[in-house]
């Protein structure tokens, strides 16, 4: 596979490395929000390579996880028994919920988070102003949700029917 749930554990262990230090400064902000991002972002291509979408197709997404989350909307989870056979969509990544201290602090919504004003990843928070965004430990909780949720169903996805009728609609 190109794409590794391992590398996005190592991403989660090298930011979590940095938290906790002392006077750990905006830029240690900064790197802990960029790894998070990176982390998430592997994690659902991991997802959509093995549900079936080619490298080309995942590529073609670079950074956007808008584009990523779309295309794991068009994916389903079956389930082997004993926990029955009902499919359900993958889109239910975007519904865990990372912290519950914070009104809304889903997956998908913090993922989207640029859409409503945040740094863009991945040049606003790699480069430039300090990035405007949740907060680092925020968003590495959400990296490590996204992991998990990864690890626990990679072996039950598959591209949705849904997919196939999206794409006989699209105009060559």
């Amino acid at each position: 596979m190109e794409y590794s749930l391992d590398f996005s554990d190592r991403l989660i262990e090298a930011a979590e490395s940095f938290v906790g230090k002392d006077n750990p400064g905006e830029e240690t902000a900064r790197l802990v929000l960029y790894l998070s991002h990176l982390s998430c972002e592997i994690s659902i291509k991991a997802l959509l390579e093995r549900a079936g979408f080619t490298i080309r197709e995942i590529t073609k997404r670079s950074h956007s996880f808008s584009g990523l989350t779309e295309d794991l909307c068009f994916c389903d989870l079956k389930r082997d028994p004993p926990n029955g056979t009902k499919e359900r969509s993958a889109a239910a990544l975007l519904a865990q919920v990372v912290d519950k201290a914070f009104a809304n602090a889903t997956v998908g919504n913090l993922l989207s988070a640029e859409e409503l004003g945040a740094s863009k990843y991945p040049n606003e928070i790699r480069y430039g102003d300090l990035p405007r965004h949740y907060p680092p430990l925020i968003m590495l909780n959400c990296a490590k949700t996204v992991v998990k949720w990864a690890k626990d169903n990679i072996n039950h996805i598959h591209q949705s029917p849904r997919l196939a009728s999206r794409m006989s609609r699209q105009v060559p």
